[in-house]
């Protein structure tokens, strides 16, 4: 691959350029005209010689705020930059003059193919917003890299121009670039720094912002860049943009208009609402020497070309630094492009586009591998006076605003933690509240806003004395901290106590700030103090009647529940006599043991006594079904509630069990689910019955289910509902006529209509029991003739929306019905059917649960071939 640039002069001259490079016998040649300063005229007249004397070609151009060519920076010139590819390379150009996104990647994805490796877009800066197409292509060709940039018109922002070989005044303009031998990787070079506090966006739309943190955005510049910039913000102001992250990539955007009457700012790209943002700016000594290390880095050989896109903001903050930058890069490769109001950038890593500001952005491209080193030499570019304070005044600001933001940082961390632990609030100098954390809403019952501009009084307790009050103003007025103990009163009228420190806060200057105030709550003290007064009075003649009461209510526990108490070991050391009636028990033969051994085996399988354990020695209290063996092997269940025991220094000595017996309804429940099974599948086998089907045909689908069911991921517990449920799958067709049920031939598309209305039926019989089994079959009923592409019935659900119990129904219904009689058709050989599950795949069904069924098709024969028809 070859990169040529040609600064244009005449139509001979550039006639005898082409001549004598032989461009005329290439077969793939790319051309990016860049016009600075130029009439539109001009650039259409080449660009339509072009198209007669290189009718192989493709191009694309546009007008700039500057040239970049073979890593220098030119203005006023038409610059024509030839890409000639040395293997079969297609490339395509489509233009858009509209803002129908749907529309251009329609088209678009016609011009794409496995071997797309770039797409160039240009697009119209005052008529072109690129943002949504941005996120459409990303969305769409993901590991496709995107390059190029907004057009410019050399600062003068009133008109750009876009063209194509065929296009003029073009809204947006792509290229694209295809080649199996071709190698491109993106690159970009940012060196903004951010300094001063966050922001908030709160006001935007698109790329024009209202509000930032509640103040108009062109009052936050004046506020922080002083009159003289704000009353020149087009002219200056752009130097100074907002920095913020998208994809764990910093994004600057800079200003290209504002509107003085509403107080908002027009930025090179959206900065959505809610937005944090901080003011940037050029760290020269991180593009000094970060950017030249990053190229070593990543490049030790030389490429074949480079496609610069780089920012006009940046152009005119940077000065010289700017084009040391892209002499650096040009010791890569060539390089060709322009000074864009926004250049694109594709980040391969996340594959994700993004709109940049005050970026260098770069493609770099090469077809052969090379084995010549990069010359990184020092730039013989000589620094002006201007240059040299820029690099220092930017290296201090750096320098400040990190020591600055870690200081911001450690405090930052400091007023969570105060936050966190306390219970605080400020007030003016006229003790009207200005701020209250999340902890004085909760304590007091009033809200952020209720209390915001209030005084303390709404939250005051009438037994305090004023002169309490009187002593803390007269405290802070002073300078000095006032701390005591506080009784307010919250919303619903209860009180609360705080040991409260009030306390002024300063500006630098002396001047007051506001008043702080930093609150513990101490109301579970004083509440126990007083309880702890009242009833030590009480202690000698409440004794004897609180022994009195504690055996009773003791008697009572004993004949209601069943008790243990376990010690660190997990060995019996108590047991209740309800517990020996249960357990068949003596007291000699439980004492000393360990009680995971009365437990059914299963709770050893899914080792519920070690997690029991572990939860009780962390303090929790657990609740947990328990089956366990009595001495005669028989089976009790209980639910049980695990509590520890602690000592009065809080050391766990034991723990204790009470357990409620809930056999009997435990019983009763498994032979009502029993029941409801035999009720499901009889009522199935009616269902298939009437229309004549198989006898074996919803026991087969019910084990197919419950197979497919467990391969495609779902518990023990969704499976075995799934089988219980799936029989009743046809119950619907107990309302279709004979005359259509059992019609020997294909349907009319009236009867068929009416044969479709047996899933709603089915759901409309079902769907009014709670029961799990009934819910299901409603389910399934209702779902199993859904088709994944969206042309089933009754509801036309497509992909997951339709229920995985439908989805797998559907599979083990087909199959079955395929491979035997029904009076329309005669049953299809294995192949058939295997054909058109193959077909169907991803339409008709669920694309994951075909391959589970060709995964483990032998053991579907294998039921097939168990549960034959007895006919």
């Amino acid at each position: 691959m070859r990169l040529l640039n040609y600064r244009y002069e005449n139509l001979i001259m550039l006639n005898e350029y082409i001549e004598t490079n032989k461009l005329q016998n290439q077969k793939s040649i790319f051309i990016q005209i860049y016009g600075s300063n130029q009439k539109s005229q001009n650039l259409h007249e080449i660009r339509d010689h072009i198209r007669q004397i290189l009718p192989q070609a493709e191009l694309i151009g546009t007008t700039t705020a500057g040239i970049i060519t073979d890593g220098r920076l030119i203005d006023d010139v038409i610059m024509l930059s030839f890409s000639v590819f040395e293997y079969e390379t297609t490339i395509k150009t489509l233009a858009l003059s509209n803002n129908d996104t749907n529309e251009y990647i329609t088209k678009l994805s016609s011009y794409i193919n496995s071997s797309t490796k770039l797409l160039i877009l240009f697009t119209n800066t005052f008529t072109f917003e690129p943002s949504a197409v941005l996120r459409e292509l990303e969305i769409h060709f993901p590991n496709i890299v995107v390059a190029g940039g907004k057009a410019a018109d050399d600062f003068h922002f009133e008109k750009c121009e876009v063209f194509s070989k065929t296009d003029d005044n073009c809204d947006a303009l792509v290229a694209v670039i295809s080649s199996e031998h071709l190698n491109v990787t993106a690159n970009c070079f940012m060196n903004w720094d951010s300094i001063g506090k966050v922001m908030t966006v709160t006001k935007s739309k698109g790329s024009e912002v209202y509000e930032i943190d509640n103040q108009k955005a062109i009052d936050i510049y004046r506020n922080y860049l002083g009159d003289e910039i704000a009353n020149r913000i087009l002219e200056i102001g752009s130097e100074f943009p907002l920095i913020y992250k998208s994809d764990d990539v910093d994004v600057a955007r800079a200003l290209i208009a504002a509107n003085k009457e509403t107080g908002s700012i027009t930025f090179a790209g959206e900065i959505p609402q809610g937005t944090k943002v901080r003011f940037g700016f050029a760290n020269i000594e991180h593009l000094k020497y970060h950017n030249q290390k990053i190229l070593m880095e990543n490049f030790a050989h030389t490429k074949e070309a480079i496609y610069v896109y780089s920012c006009a903001m940046r152009r005119n903050m940077l000065g010289s630094f700017f084009e040391n930058e892209l002499a650096h890069i040009n010791a890569v490769a060539p390089t060709s492009g322009f000074i864009t109001y926004g250049e694109f950038f594709h980040k391969q890593k996340s594959c994700s586009n993004i709109l940049l500001n005050i970026t260098t952005t770069f493609v770099v491209l090469s077809e052969n591998e090379s084995s010549k080193i990069v010359d990184f030499s020092p730039s013989k570019t000589k620094l002006s006076k201007r240059d040299l304070i820029l690099e220092g005044l930017t290296t201090l600001v750096s320098k400040s605003g990190k020591e600055l933001d870690e200081t911001l940082y450690y405090l930052e961390q400091f007023e969570h933690i105060v936050n966190e632990a306390s219970i605080i609030s400020k007030t003016n100098s006229n003790g009207i509240i200005t701020y209250v954390n999340k902890n004085l809403e909760d304590i007091s019952g009033y809200t952020n806003q209720e209390l915001i501009g209030q005084h303390h009084n709404i939250v005051r307790h009438p037994d305090m004395p004023q002169d309490i009050f009187k002593d803390m103003w007269s405290t802070i007025k002073k300078g000095e901290i006032w701390n005591g103990l506080i009784k307010n009163r919250r919303k619903d009228g209860v009180p609360y106590y705080l040991i409260s420190e009030v306390s002024a806060i300063y500006n630098k200057d002396g001047t007051l700030k506001e008043y702080i105030s930093v609150r513990t709550d101490v109301t579970e003290l004083e509440e126990y103090k007083s309880v702890l007064t009242k009833e030590l009075s009480n202690t000698n003649q409440n004794f004897k009647e609180n022994i009195h009461y504690i055996q009773q209510y003791e008697t009572a526990v004993n004949s209601m529940v069943a008790i243990i108490k376990i010690n660190t070991q997990n060995k019996i050391i108590y047991a209740n006599e309800q517990f020996y009636r249960l357990s068949g028990y003596t007291e000699e033969e439980l004492i000393g043991v360990d009680c995971s051994t009365l437990r059914v085996h299963d709770h050893h399988g899914k080792e519920a006594c070690i997690d029991i354990i572990k939860r009780l020695k962390k303090g929790e209290i657990v609740r947990q079904r328990l089956h366990t063996l009595a001495k005669n092997d028989e089976v009790f269940v209980t639910e049980t509630l695990f509590c520890p025991i602690t000592d009065v220094n809080g050391k766990i000595s034991g723990y204790i069990q009470v357990m409620h017996d809930i056999t009997p309804i435990v019983k009763l429940n498994n032979e009502i689910i029993e029941t409801q099974k035999d009720i499901v599948q009889t009522m199935g086998m009616i269902g298939e019955t009437r229309s004549k089907e198989t006898g074996l045909h919803v026991v087969r689908v019910a084990e197919y289910s419950r197979m497919l069911a467990k391969l495609y991921g779902l518990d023990e517990q969704e499976s075995e509902l799934l089988w219980q449920a799936s029989p009743m799958h046809d119950i619907g067709k107990v309302g279709i006529e004979d005359a259509i049920l059992n019609k020997p031939g294909k349907l009319s598309t009236q009867e068929y209509e009416i044969m479709k209305t047996h899933s709603q039926i089915g759901y409309d019989m079902l769907k009014k029991y709670d029961r799990d089994i009934l819910k299901a079959a409603a389910i399934v009923a209702y779902t199993h003739h859904e088709k994944w592409d969206g042309t089933g019935y009754p509801n036309g659900l497509k992909g997951e929306d339709i229920h995985i119990f439908g989805r797998i129904t559907a599979v083990a219904d087909v199959f079955d019905a395929l491979g035997h009689d029904r009076v329309y058709k005669k049953a299809w050989a294995d192949e058939q059917i295997f054909d058109f599950f193959k077909e169907e795949r991803g339409k008709h069904f669920d694309p994951k649960l075909v391959d589970l069924f060709f995964q483990h098709i032998d053991m579907f024969k294998e039921i097939r071939n168990t549960l034959k028809d007895n006919f």
